[in-house]
């Protein structure tokens, strides 16, 4: 860089002297100026050969952290010969390396240097693309203090481009979190945390001879306190079938919540709300307006099996009794409507990170007290993969087996699946 700066300086010499020759010898001035030109091209070739047989070198090299520096000045000197494309070129493949590295740590910190390399050849927009993707690589590190720090490095790059609300943004949340690793940590109470509400909506569409879709709703709420907390996931949506006679719309609902309070790291007493609307598979196929509704809310005790770097991150074994509330209206006729003791078993699970992807999965067992042979056995699996920034990729599995009949040819099994989008406010 340094011997781009002295020839540019000498060229600027060159050409002040050239002017001041040609106020009295124009034809020699032309000449000088001419000797000048052709020397300052030839100068830039000969870099840009320089720039070239380097990058082959470079290229036949293992990709490391150290490649990637080189890989990054290679690119500045290409962009300050003007060769714009070839900059963004060899910086693309430094990122492509960098997001390769396993150390999530030195991967952050080497992408947010590629960043800078960005900035510095006037490509702001990505500079600032790359360092929101790096925040959210920083936010599934598990050790609270390396992630402050890492937060702090961020906040750093954004000053550098000229971004201000987001580096002090970033800035204030690195602190708090380094702060708070800092402090002696305790099995219980639990920190407690800031609520987290996430929106979107899922759907699909069949079409053969029938037509079937659905288009619903998904709502996610969490709220940690130090010795109580609570979530609510329900999907609420409104399915469409063509060759129904009677109603081509029907609204549905799938929803489990619940309320835990801690006595301790391990036990908590639990209360758990369930409801289906209208998920069995004769109230979506058949003709008529049909309705069928499942409500349960269960009171008991749980016992922590696992948890991860946080309370709301968990694994519970649950028993718990309560009332089950049926109602189905099928073919224009009440099949049943009652209410039943129950006794369940819940394996229950939230935030159960798979690699960079997060699980919420219920599975019940619950027969009812007065008749052991009227029993249900159910299972909801939520997977969600982070995409960009706040948004996830959502997939919901929701299975049942009920083994009491409401009428003959009526199944036992049924399974509802949803796919979509969310966001986290």
């Amino acid at each position: 860089m340094l011997s781009i700066f002295l020839r540019k300086l000498i060229l600027v010499i060159s050409v002040c002297e050239i002017l001041v020759i040609a106020l009295d010898h124009p034809v020699i001035a032309n000449d000088k100026f001419n000797q000048v030109t052709a020397s300052s091209q030839n100068d830039d070739l000969t870099e840009k050969s320089r720039l070239d047989q380097s990058l082959e070198i470079i290229n036949k090299m293992d990709d490391s952290q150290h490649k990637v520096i080189l890989l990054n000045d290679l690119a500045l000197s290409y962009s300050q010969l003007g060769n714009q494309e070839k900059a963004n070129s060899i910086l693309g493949q430094s990122l492509s390396i960098a997001n390769s590295f396993e150390d999530l740590a030195l991967k952050v910190t080497t992408i947010n240097n590629i960043a800078k390399y960005y900035a510095q050849i006037d490509q702001k927009t990505k500079a600032i693309e790359i360092l929101d993707n790096t925040f959210e690589l920083v936010s599934n590190i598990p050790d609270k203090s390396l992630q402050g720090q890492l937060l702090l490095e961020i906040s750093l790059k954004y000053g550098k481009i000229g971004e201000e609300e987001s580096a002090q943004r970033l800035f204030t949340q690195s602190q708090e979190i380094m702060a708070k690793a800092s402090q002696p940590s305790t099995d219980f109470p639990f920190a407690e945390t800031s609520p987290t509400f996430k929106l979107g909506f899922s759907g699909n569409v069949n079409s053969l001879r029938d037509t079937t879709g659905f288009l619903g709703v998904n709502v996610d709420f969490a709220k940690q306190w130090s010795e109580d907390n609570i979530f609510f996931d329900g999907n609420i949506y409104v399915d469409y079938d063509s060759s129904r006679s009677v109603n081509n719309y029907r609204p549905g609902s799938l929803i489990i919540s619940s309320y835990r309070h801690h006595f301790n790291s391990q036990w908590n007493f639990f209360t758990n709300f369930f409801n289906s609307t209208n998920q069995d598979l004769f109230a979506s196929k058949n003709d008529d307006e049909d309705l069928a509704i499942n409500a349960t809310i269960l009171f008991g005790g749980g016992l922590n099996l696992w948890r991860g770097d946080s309370p709301s991150s968990f694994l519970d074994l649950q028993l718990g009794v309560g009332p089950r509330y049926e109602y189905d209206y099928i073919d224009f006729e009440q099949r049943r409507n009652q209410i039943s003791p129950i006794i369940a078993i819940i394996l229950l699970g939230r935030s159960l990170p798979i690699g960079g992807a997060k699980l919420n999965h219920s599975f019940a067992i619950a027969p009812a007290l007065n008749d052991f042979h009227d029993y249900i056995v159910f299972s909801d699996s939520k997977f969600s993969i982070p995409l960009r920034k706040k948004w996830s990729f959502t997939n919901r599995l929701f299975a049942r087996y009920q083994n009491e009949l409401i009428f003959e040819g009526n199944p036992k099994v049924e399974f509802f699946f949803t796919t979509g989008l969310e966001y986290e406010f």
